[in-house]
């Protein structure tokens, strides 16, 4: 944080009203461990509301919700080199919960947007020590280097009012405050955001941080607390002629952050930083660790179609005939059981939350497949003691991420069940459906679209180009949000036909349902307004799906009728 600055009005990272449609309100706890570099990792732990922009759709697939936002985190963070231990789910009552470890070069570039309100500088002092501060600023130093930041326009207070004038612009600063107000209370009233750092040094100094039980330096944002402070002062009349009004522009932006403000937030008159001792030990292996993140990360991108992958461009080619229907083979490859999780004492087995019993089956088909769909679910799930372990939620049926061979011709796939009883030492049937989806080529369809521009529509594929506009990095590359009717997995690839060149487009996420996707890609430059685009879709698409049964196993999958 630039020290000169901290009195300047700043905005929210997201205005309160893009923040609603986003993610709404949220819970998060950061645990960092930083080394003397600047690089470190931190466990992000968020609870979250989902938000439905499809108002009034009652049959949307909450799966989808859940993975879409899971999607938009990972997309959406940036200066994360890699995730790990990834999990989420959605609770009971409705919100969605995410937890993974982020890895990080420079803590002063890490933002996981919509999710946090305590974004940290690590800088070094002319004295060889660090200072740790909270990023209220950003520059356009960081902007140029591919930092993206959402802005707001910021109005500067009239100069030179008069009292009349003043008490004017207070009294309608007011109004507009109470007509915002239940929006922002619905938003802030229950956002918090805990940090708690692992530092490689010792702490010289800190003002407006705390230390937790471990003596670990720790900050905390309460949004009950920002609504309670906002309260105050835009009734407060010395406060409002200081700042020529409430200081809240319209409900868009934090009230002026300077040290009397910071008292109000943090408890201290004070800036919000600490000076640590230079350290000359890691506190982990970061390369090491990155190195392993960064190949389970590649299966997870892959899994919820994140970036490049959305597509199912890979590069592999398919090694085996199309499968015709039915499957091979079936059987248990992994069980996962835990009995002991205790959420409210925050004990955690093989990092669950609650107690499950999970398995996953391998299951071999006769040639290669295109995909495994979301209607491949568990129809039965019977216990010795004739017990169903079959989860009550359809949801958790269904089988979700199925892990495809590189030849494409088996997958896992995993499905949670009921904690079996104390008693129960096997299962007497495990059986349901396999549903996928086989290839027999691709071919290549031209959009016909009547040129590359904001609202063209084409005439295949139900092809409209929704938007264009400056890429996230703000490095001239340009975005394109493009409406087809397919399914994500029909489509193989998207390419531009400029000059007689043909190039992939690399693409960022998709979104939709029914048949009908919002697919993004990115262009390094301006979009050629009189280039075609190309898609390569799977052709003669066909669905199978294939029971299948497995009888008298144990708990871990061993058949019980080896030898008979």
């Amino acid at each position: 944080m630039n020290m000169n600055s901290i009195a300047k009005k700043i905005s929210l990272s997201v205005s309160f009203g893009l923040l609603l449609l986003t993610t709404g309100c949220f819970d998060t706890k950061d645990d960092v461990t930083l080394n003397p570099d600047g690089s470190g990792k931190v466990v992000h732990e968020c609870t979250f509301q989902a938000v439905n922009l499809n108002m009034g759709n009652d049959n949307e697939d909450p799966g989808k919700a859940l993975t879409n936002a899971v999607r938009e985190v990972l997309e959406k963070s940036r200066g994360v080199e890699a995730w790990r231990n990834v999990t989420f789910k959605t609770l009971d009552d409705g919100r969605l919960y995410f937890r993974g470890t982020a890895y990080f070069k420079n803590l002063s570039k890490l933002a996981i947007e919509n999710q946090t309100m305590l974004d940290l500088d690590w800088t070094k002092t002319a004295g060889g020590n660090a200072l740790l501060t909270l990023r209220t600023n950003k520059s356009d130093t960081e902007a140029s280097e591919g930092i993206h930041i959402h802005r707001m326009k910021q109005k500067s207070p009239p100069k030179n009012m008069s009292p009349a004038e003043l008490d004017k612009r207070i009294k309608q600063q007011r109004i507009q405050y109470q007509q915002g107000k239940p929006m922002v209370a619905g938003i802030l009233g229950t956002m918090k955001h805990a940090v708690v750092l692992h530092l490689p040094g010792k702490v010289v100094s800190h003002s407006n941080f705390t230390n937790d039980a471990n003596g670990n330096l720790a900050i905390t944002f309460s949004g009950a607390k920002m609504l309670e402070v906002m309260d105050k002062l835009v009734n407060d009349d010395a406060w409002c002629r200081t700042h020529n009004g409430t200081g809240f522009d319209d409900m868009q932006e934090k009230p002026v952050m300077d040290e009397e403000m910071n008292q109000f937030i943090f408890g201290e008159k004070a800036p919000v930083q600490a000076v640590i001792t230079a350290g000359t030990k890691p506190l982990f292996d970061y390369v090491a660790e990155v190195a392993a993140a960064k190949k389970e990360y590649e299966a997870l991108k892959k899994a919820l179609r994140v970036g490049s992958s959305a597509t199912g461009t890979e590069t592999s080619e398919v090694l085996t005939a199309p499968a015709t229907g039915g499957v091979k083979s079936v059987k248990v490859v992994g069980v996962r059981m835990v009995t002991g999780a205790d959420n409210s004492r925050e004990l955690r087995a093989l990092n669950c939350f609650q107690n499950e019993y999970s398995v996953a089956l391998l299951v071999e088909f006769p040639g290669a497949v295109q995909s495994v769909t979301d209607k491949t679910a568990l129809q039965v799930a019977t216990a010795d003691d004739g017990t169903s372990l079959l989860p009550d939620s359809e949801w958790d049926r269904k089988v979700h991420f199925p892990n495809l061979a590189k030849d494409k011709s088996a997958t896992v796939l995993e499905f949670k069940l009921n904690l079996p009883g104390s008693g129960v030492k096997s299962l007497k049937e495990l059986s349901g459906s396999v549903q996928y989806r086989v290839a027999n080529g691709t071919k290549e369809i031209d959009l016909g679209l009547d040129g590359l521009k904001e609202g063209a529509t084409g005439t295949n594929l139900d092809a409209r180009i929704e938007s264009i506009k400056e890429g996230w990095q703000k490095n001239g590359a340009q975005e394109m949000t493009l409406h087809l009717k397919l399914e994500p997995d029909g489509l193989k690839s998207l390419a531009i036909v400029a000059d007689g060149a043909k190039t992939v487009l690399p693409t960022r996420g998709y979104s939709g349902g029914n048949g009908k996707y919002d697919f993004n890609y990115e262009w390094q430059t301006n979009f050629p307004a009189n280039s075609r685009l190309v898609a390569e879709v799977y052709d003669k698409v066909q669905t199978f799906d294939a029971p299948f049964k497995l009888e008298n196993i144990s708990l871990l999958g061993a058949s019980l009728n080896a030898g008979k």
